[in-house]
C-alpha cells in the first residue's frame, strides 16, 4: 500500500499559516510514452512516494485530496499534455507542475511553460536534477511556513515585521516616548513617518493630548505663519509696535492647540526664514504672550519632525537655520527604507491583503510564495504606499482566489516600476526573462560565487547550476583575490 502524503503550498495567507513539516505528495502524469518508474529510486532515497494518474478526470481526482501536490507531468507528447497542464492551472493553481520534456525538440519546453508548468526537466531524468528540483519545492515550503504567522507580527506601536533595521528602529521607541525631547524621524516618504510619530505620541505621556501636524510645504509663507501663530490680528504695523519679549500666538494657532502635546513637523525647509526664528525662539523659552488676553502661558510641545535624506544638505545651504534643526534634532530615528527590511515584505503584503479585502468587501485572496519573493525583490522606491498600491491592482484584476507569480508580472516591471497597459510578451516569457536576468544579477552581484548566489536566491548550488544552463545564463567568473 503507498503512503498517503501532503503537501505544504507556498502560499501566504492572512489567517492559516502553513506547514512544511510534511514532505510533498508526487504524482506522476501518463500523458505519453515515458517511464515514471526510472524516478521511484530518487524519490525513495528523498524519502518520498509517488502516485500515478493518467488523463484529465484521474489527475483531477488525485488532486481532490491533494491540491498542493507536486505533479510531474510527460510533455513529449504536447497536445494531451497541454490539455492536462490547462485544466490543472485553472482547477488547481496550487499544485506545483514539473514537465518532463524532450530536449531534442526545444519547442515543446516553450509550449510546457506556456501551459502553465512551473519548471522543465529534460528527459532521461538526470538524479541530481530530479533531487534539485523537489528540493527547491520543499524549501519554497519551508519558506512559506517561516512567513508569516498565524497573525500578522505588529509591535504596539503599529509597525509591521521582524526585519534587524525595524527591530533597531523597535528599540529606540519605549524608551524615547515617554520623554518630551524633540525628534527627528529620518527617512524616505513612505516609510511610515507619521505613523511613528502618533505612535511615540500615543505611547507617551502626551497620548491623550493633542496631535497637531503642519505641513510646512501646504501653503504659502504667511498662510504657514497663520497657522502657527495666529491670524492676520499678529502682523506688526511697520517698526512702530514696542518690541515684545516673547512671541504672540492666539488661542486658534497651531502652536497653542499643541501645548501639552506633540507637533508634527513635515517638509520643514519650505516654511520661510523669518517663521524658522520664530518657531526657534518659541521652542528656546518655551513661552509664549497670548494676543488680546494680555497673559503669558507656558507652552509645552514636543516637536516631531520628518525629514528626508540628505537634510543635512539643507542646512548647510542655509535653507534651514542650524539653530532650530540642532533643536528639533535631540533624538534621532532612522526609519529604513522597504528594500533595506525585505523581510518584511510578506507580512506587509499580509496585512495589505486582509485590509483590502475587508475593505472592498470580498473574500480574502491568497498569494503564492513566488509571488511574495518576487514583490520582495523589488525595490520599492514609493515604499510601502507603492506596495499597497500593486495589490489594490492585483486584488482587483485576478480572477481566481490566489495571486500566483504571472499575476504579480502582469503589474510590475522588473525594476519595480510599474508596467505599460500594452505587454509585448506572454505572462509566461515574461516570468522566463524576469527570472533569467534576475539570476544572472544575483550572480553578478556575488562575482560568480555560487554558494553565496545560491544562498540569496534561496535555492540549493545544484538546482542554481541547473538554471544557469536552463536559461542560458553566462556565468561570470570569480573575483580575482590579492
Amino acid at each position: 500500500m503507498r503512503q498517503r502524503l501532503s503537501v505544504s503550498e507556498p502560499q501566504v495567507t492572512a489567517d492559516r499559516p502553513q506547514s512544511a513539516t510534511s514532505p510533498p505528495a508526487i504524482i506522476w502524469i501518463a500523458a505519453g510514452p515515458l517511464d515514471g518508474r526510472t524516478a521511484e529510486p530518487v524519490l525513495a532515497g528523498l524519502g518520498l512516494a509517488m502516485r500515478w494518474a493518467s488523463g484529465v478526470t484521474d489527475v483531477l481526482t488525485e488532486l481532490r485530496d491533494r491540491p498542493t501536490a507536486i505533479c510531474l507531468l510527460d510533455c513529449t507528447r504536447t497536445g494531451e499534455a497541454l490539455r492536462i497542464a490547462r485544466s490543472l492551472r485553472a482547477e488547481h493553481p496550487r499544485a506545483v507542475l514539473i514537465g518532463i520534456v524532450d530536449p531534442s525538440r526545444p519547442e515543446s519546453t516553450v509550449d510546457a511553460f506556456r501551459a502553465g508548468v512551473f519548471d522543465v526537466l529534460p528527459w532521461p531524468i538526470v538524479p541530481w536534477d530530479l533531487s534539485a528540483v523537489i528540493a527547491n519545492a520543499k524549501d519554497l515550503a519551508a519558506l512559506s511556513a517561516a512567513a508569516p504567522p498565524e497573525r500578522v507580527e505588529v509591535s504596539p506601536y503599529g509597525v509591521f515585521g521582524t526585519s534587524p533595521a525595524i527591530r533597531k528602529v523597535l528599540e529606540l521607541l519605549p524608551r524615547v516616548s515617554p520623554s518630551r525631547c524633540p525628534i527627528v524621524l529620518y527617512g524616505e516618504r513612505g516609510t511610515g513617518r507619521e505613523m511613528l510619530a502618533r505612535a511615540i505620541h500615543g505611547h507617551g505621556r502626551r497620548g491623550d493630548a493633542p496631535f497637531v501636524s503642519i505641513d510646512c510645504s501646504s501653503a504659502t509663507p504667511q498662510e504657514i505663519e497663520d497657522e502657527l501663530f495666529g491670524g492676520v490680528s499678529l502682523r506688526r504695523a511697520g517698526g512702530a509696535e514696542e518690541r515684545r519679549a516673547l512671541e504672540r500666538v492666539t488661542t486658534e494657532s497651531k502652536l497653542y492647540r499643541a501645548s501639552g502635546g506633540t507637533l508634527f513637523l513635515v517638509n520643514l525647509p519650505e516654511m520661510p526664514a523669518r517663521v524658522q526664528a520664530k518657531l526657534h525662539r518659541v521652542l528656546r523659552d518655551r513661552e509664549v504672550d497670548i494676543t488680546r488676553e494680555r497673559r503669558r502661558i507656558e507652552l509645552d510641545i514636543r516637536p516631531i519632525t520628518a525629514v528626508e535624506p540628505g537634510f543635512e544638505a539643507v542646512v548647510e545651504e542655509g535653507r534651514l537655520r542650524r539653530d532650530l534643526y540642532e533643536r528639533l534634532s535631540l533624538i534621532r530615528i532612522e526609519l529604513p527604507p522597504l528594500r533595506q527590511r525585505r523581510e518584511d515584505v510578506p507580512f506587509l503584503v499580509n496585512h495589505f491583503l486582509k485590509e483590502i479585502c475587508r475593505a472592498g468587501g470580498m473574500p480574502l485572496k491568497t498569494i503564492t510564495r513566488s509571488g511574495v519573493t518576487l514583490l520582495a525583490a523589488l525595490p520599492w522606491r514609493g515604499n510601502a504606499p507603492e506596495l499597497r498600491a500593486v495589490l489594490e491592482r492585483l486584488v482587483l484584476l485576478t480572477p481566481h482566489g490566489s495571486i500566483r507569480l504571472e499575476d504579480v508580472l502582469s503589474q510590475v516591471r522588473i525594476d519595480g516600476s510599474e508596467v505599460a497597459a500594452a505587454g509585448g510578451m506572454s505572462l509566461r516569457d515574461a516570468r522566463l526573462r524576469f527570472e533569467r536576468d534576475y539570476i544572472a544579477s544575483v550572480v553578478r552581484q556575488h562575482h560568480g560565487r555560487m554558494g553565496e548566489a545560491a544562498a540569496a536566491l534561496g535555492i540549493q548550488r545544484t538546482n542554481l547550476y541547473r538554471k544557469l544552463r536552463q536559461l542560458s545564463v553566462v556565468r561570470q567568473g570569480p573575483e580575482p583575490r590579492g
